[in-house]
């Protein structure tokens, strides 16, 4: 046959496969045989050579995952960089050379002078002297600087967020906002601009709170999530940007609230600026056509770049079969390794660890449970003085009996989105700095371009929240390891991390009757035609009509003229613009408008200065006689439960005051405490933390706080104040704003709501992007170490102040915080 003519189909035919000498050696070669004979060898290298030139791209993978997985078992690295020079592979030819080849730069032969002049255009301007790039790096880098509409789409580790930076620094004279899906996320990229001495010295603040803009800004630099951005342009209706750079963008083709926002703020931006250009960065999209918004004129220019120096190795483990195995996704088969017995997951796990390990799971409440497990068979670690560090600060911040730091006594870190999130990027640094750290037990908050080095992946429960994970969710996830970092660096890197392994185990925390090998078999099977899974009714290819209207109506009554409908009804009255403004969907606004001018007239009050009249005045103008939309749980109870009504008011209360978490956990604890007393340990603490059904409620939402022991309760309690923070933050601060535009709010109580705080110079560190306990400490005690323009929202600080908060040994995490932010 000719290796052109190699398809997939033909090699998985069963004629062609079974009992054939090629799936003998090649099953030998998957499973790590190294008894293979020089004949053996050679056979599976000519065979990787026709599988190279066939015209089926899978084949070509297939061709070079036998070349790879060859170099890696033997240490004969010699066809790898034959093929990897060949395929403009650079980054794996420089490490061969440095590490096996030693190649010292004084080459001499014509040959060796050649290779060496071609692999110098692989350097890109501005990158270390050291790194070099792939043909498909190249291309990306290419893609990212044109001034077009572009969608940039590549594999998880091939800088994406360095070609971010790359575009910033080329439109230093212009408005430019980058969105990011998350507030992690955000202080992650911001730490990377700030870092950048080109791009501070022409931006002289980043924006990352919409109240940090002002109108005299000629040229901006912002880093936002889809809300805080909708929020800017509502305040500033003459404000156009030039340019949008949107991360982690496949998060637009969701058909969830904040999808649909994130399409409806491009509309707004390519309305208010018709010359605006719009860059989509993503790890994984089928077509770039995907991500066309309808009504949205623009010709989105780029391809999804297909190259794959990294070929994963696919592990299954069956707890109950004591089954293991490996399934390969190009011939569509699994390979038995052995019949390993294990007591359970955690077992399984240390027995096949790395140095750095992850370890995915659904939900937070299993995730500090399955740490919790695991520690207890691992020996403590030795606590340096950085670890102890570490553990301190983390007491002082938090509490003494947070569960993460037992867990770092014995080298495990956890990550959900229940830890404050200062405290989510420290645990991020940690991992990435201390060899001690083996292990990070996470949920979904991973997937969110969270870059850690890791060798392998361990997936105890293949979900995400309700559903299991969709193939791009799982490729984003598993991309998550062995990134291009840490495969090609000089000390510690290794080949051998081309080839990830991603372990999926059918144990104690999967769901019942989970079927690994069909799960593998419907998202990384080779011959899987995946397309993009269009849920956004917002995007072109929607075919939810009905949807695409009820959201585009919305749209035009936030900002007419953007949706291409006409004849809508708009609001006819201040309330209900604002409503729209304030982006409030627990109803439908332009049906309740009467009532809400109603509860409107026939409130009355003095201005709104306290948690209790503030509920109240939520209540009874916007939930009184309303219809609230059947999804929206958490606002529905609290349009009906005196309780939930009343918890929010002390809740409030507490964050009016800016208590730091130690103070919120007593709070938390004592209100737990009473209700105990008064023959009420059933509280409600939604489905994160849920373990019990209770009253009318479906779904376990409950916990019954008697039968959990203080350290259990300290945990939930720090849980609960993040999430409850959260809610506020996304729920009750849209309502706020409403009242504090119709004047029925004092503005000192306005300030301390939002911000926890009426101290200007403290709110204006908190629209920097700074936390609460920083702010106060660096206003309270590092004063004259900080210029603070108010008119200008803007903060400078004065270089030294790193060193003195080392020197006056300030909390760790503080410290953290503060070298982020400048």
């Amino acid at each position: 046959m000719d290796s052109l003519d190699i398809t997939l189909a033909k090699l998985r035919h069963r004629q062609n496969l079974d009992n054939s000498l090629f799936l003998k050696l090649y099953e030998k070669l998957v499973l790590g045989y190294t008894d293979l004979s020089e004949e053996e060898k050679f056979y599976l290298l000519k065979m990787a050579i026709l599988f190279l030139n066939s015209e089926d791209a899978n084949v070509q993978i297939l061709g070079y995952r036998i070349i790879l997985r060859y170099s890696n078992q033997f240490g004969d690295y010699e066809p790898l960089y034959d093929i990897a020079l060949n395929r403009s592979y650079i980054p794996i030819t420089k490490y061969i050379e440095r590490k096996y080849f030693k190649i010292d730069g004084e080459e001499k032969t014509f040959a060796s002078l050649y290779v060496a002049a071609y692999q110098e255009n692989f350097k890109i301007e501005g990158d270390d002297e050291r790194i070099y790039r792939s043909l498909g790096q190249l291309a990306l880098n290419k893609l990212s600087t044109a001034e077009e509409n572009i969608a940039v789409v590549a594999p998880t580790s091939y800088g994406k967020s360095e070609m971010i930076i790359r575009k910033v620094r080329k439109n230093l004279g212009k408005k430019i906002c980058i969105i990011v899906p998350s507030k992690a996320l955000l202080a992650q990229t911001k730490k990377a601009l700030v870092r950048d001495e080109v791009i501070m010295n022409n931006f002289k603040k980043i924006v990352t709170y919409p109240d940090m803009y002002r109108e005299e800004d000629k040229n901006f630099l912002a880093v936002l999530t889809q809300e805080r951005l909708l929020i800017l342009l509502q305040k500033n209706k003459k404000l156009a940007l030039d340019i949008a750079l949107v991360d982690e963008a496949h998060n637009i083709l969701e058909g969830d609230e904040r999808a649909q926002l994130l399409a409806q703020v491009l509309l707004i931006l390519q309305k208010r600026n018709s010359g605006f250009l719009v860059n989509f960065f993503t790890p994984f999209l089928v077509d770039v056509k995907s991500l066309n918004i309808r009504n949205y004129q623009i010709d989105i220019k780029g391809r999804p770049i297909n190259e794959h120096m990294k070929v994963e190795r696919f592990y299954l483990y069956d707890l109950k079969l004591k089954d293991y195995s490996i399934y390969d996704q190009f011939l569509n088969k699994r390979f038995t390794i052995n019949n390993e017995s294990f007591v359970n997951d955690i077992t399984f796990i240390f027995a096949h660890k790395a140095s750095k390990n992850i370890v995915y799971l659904n939900r937070p409440i299993k995730v500090e449970g399955f740490a919790l497990e695991a520690i207890k068979t691992r020996e403590r670690i030795i606590l340096t003085p950085e670890i102890q560090k570490v553990i301190d600060s983390i007491s002082e911040f938090l509490h003494p009996n947070y569960n993460l730091i037992e867990c770092i006594k014995s080298g495990v870190l956890y990550h959900h989105g229940g830890i404050p999130d200062v405290v989510r990027l420290y645990v991020e640094e940690i991992f990435n700095k201390y060899k001690e750290f083996e292990f990070i037990i996470t949920t979904s908050t991973l997937l969110e371009g969270v870059n850690i080095p890791a060798e392998k992946i361990f997936i105890l429960t293949p979900k995400k929240g309700r559903g299991y994970l969709s193939p791009s969710q799982f490729k984003n996830l598993i991309g998550r390891v062995c990134r291009f970092r840490e495969v090609f660096n000089q000390e510690s890197g290794n080949l051998k991390m081309l080839e990830p392994e991603i372990y999926l185990i059918n144990g104690n925390y999967a769901p019942k009757n989970f079927a690994p090998l069909a799960f593998y078999e419907k998202r990384v099977n080779s011959s899987i035609l995946i397309k993009d899974d269009i849920e956004n009714p917002m995007l072109d290819q929607s075919t939810d009509y009905e949807k695409t209207y009820d959201v585009m109506q919305y749209l035009e009554r936030m900002e007419p003229g953007c949706s291409g409908l006409s004849d809508i009804k708009l609001p006819s009255s201040e309330i209900g613009r604002l409503c729209f403004v304030n982006n409030i969907h627990d109803f439908d606004i332009i049906e309740n408008e009467p009532v809400l001018l109603a509860n409107l007239r026939r409130v009355k009050y003095n201005k709104i200065n306290n948690a209790d009249s503030l509920i109240n005045a939520i209540s009874s103008i916007f939930f009184d006689g309303v219809k609230i939309n059947e999804e929206k749980d958490d606002i529905i109870r609290l349009k009906e439960k005196d309780e939930a009504r009343n918890f929010y008011a002390m809740f409030i209360s507490w964050r009016s005051e800016g208590l730091p978490y130690p103070l919120m956990i007593k709070h938390f604890l004592g209100y737990w405490k009473e209700k105990e007393k008064s023959g009420h340990p059933i509280v409600y603490v939604g489905s994160k933390w849920g373990e019990q059904d209770y009253g009318e409620s479906h779904g376990n939402n409950f916990v019954n706080i008697s039968e959990m022991n203080e350290i259990q309760r300290i945990n939930l309690a720090i849980a609960k104040i993040k999430e409850e923070q959260e809610f506020i933050d996304f729920n009750i601060l849209k309502y706020l704003e409403v009242l504090y535009e119709l004047e029925l709010v004092d503005v000192e109580y306005y300030d301390r709501v939002k911000y926890g705080t009426s101290n200007k110079d403290v709110i204006c560190m908190l629209k920097n992007g700074f936390s609460m306990e920083l702010s106060k400490l660096l206003v309270d005690k590092y004063r004259k170490y900080i210029n603070i323009d108010l008119n200008k929202n803007l903060v400078r600080v004065n270089k030294q102040l790193i060193d003195l908060m080392r020197e006056n040994v300030e909390n760790a995490i503080l410290i953290f915080e503060a070298e982020s932010n400048f």
